[in-house]
């Protein structure tokens, strides 16, 4: 876990992520793999409920505001 991480710098992670895999990945999935990687107890905290951005091509307004509130 990288707790000292700030929030802007993990959504700029999550950007090189995406840039860098070969195969396309969507931006939410990019977002929640690094944040699982980097936060993993928020990470947790989100999957397989309404706020899981995993299978979306875009994080909600909720689920940032959620991710931030526990950062």
């Amino acid at each position: 876990m990288l707790k000292n991480l700030t929030y802007e710098q993990f959504l700029e992670k999550v950007d090189y992520v995406l840039k860098s895999v070969p195969e396309k990945w969507r931006y939410g999935q990019a977002y929640f793999n690094v944040l699982s990687s980097v936060r993993k107890d928020i990470a947790e905290s989100i999957r397989g409920s309404l706020l899981d951005p995993f299978h979306k091509d875009q994080v909600s307004k909720e689920t940032e505001s959620f991710v931030k509130s526990l950062w």
